[in-house]
């Protein structure tokens, strides 16, 4: 498993897996609008001072995940965070190198960048027992908790914690 950062060439197979973890995801009700999400690929595209997308790339090609990530401060002070954008492992791949390999290449990136702290979130509500043993493996401590309420009707998968 390669990681390398991915190109403008690559933007139609990560708009794809873009599409993919948002319908596995507890936003799949939402549809995905294809001008925003074009548009956030690519300012993920680089890599800038700013903000990465790293591709997980399986010695046959095929891309088994990304890891989009960016700098930032904080609203209150001047420290400043590397948090990602999305991270995800297609499910055939999940348990392969491919998601300790994108973490740690955007850890180093961050270090980098001479970051005071290093941030991955959970939001998407995709296997969130597995995810969180996996981030406490690698150090991570769990900081808060996500919670959402959809105020329009619809049916809405079931999600619990």
């Amino acid at each position: 498993m390669r990681i390398r950062f991915a190109t403008k060439d690559d933007i139609p197979i990560a708009m794809q897996m873009g599409r993919t973890m948002l319908a596995e995801s507890r936003f799949s009700d939402y549809g995905v609008n294809e001008v925003k999400l074009h548009a956030a690929m690519m300012a993920m595209v680089g890599p800038t001072e700013q903000a990465c997308l790293f591709l997980a790339q399986r010695g046959n090609g095929e891309i088994a995940g990304m890891l989009a990530g960016y700098v930032t401060d904080y609203f209150f002070c001047d420290a400043v965070v590397a948090q990602d954008r999305w991270f995800y492992v297609r499910p055939e791949h999940r348990g392969s190198s491919a998601a300790v390999k994108l973490l740690l290449a955007f850890r180093q990136w961050a270090q980098n960048r001479k970051v005071n702290e290093f941030s991955i979130n959970m939001s998407v509500g995709i296997d969130m027992a597995r995810f969180n043993k996996f981030m406490m493996h690698f150090g991570f401590a769990c900081c808060g908790s996500n919670f959402s309420m959809p105020l329009k009707e619809s049916e809405r998968k079931g999600q619990t914690c």
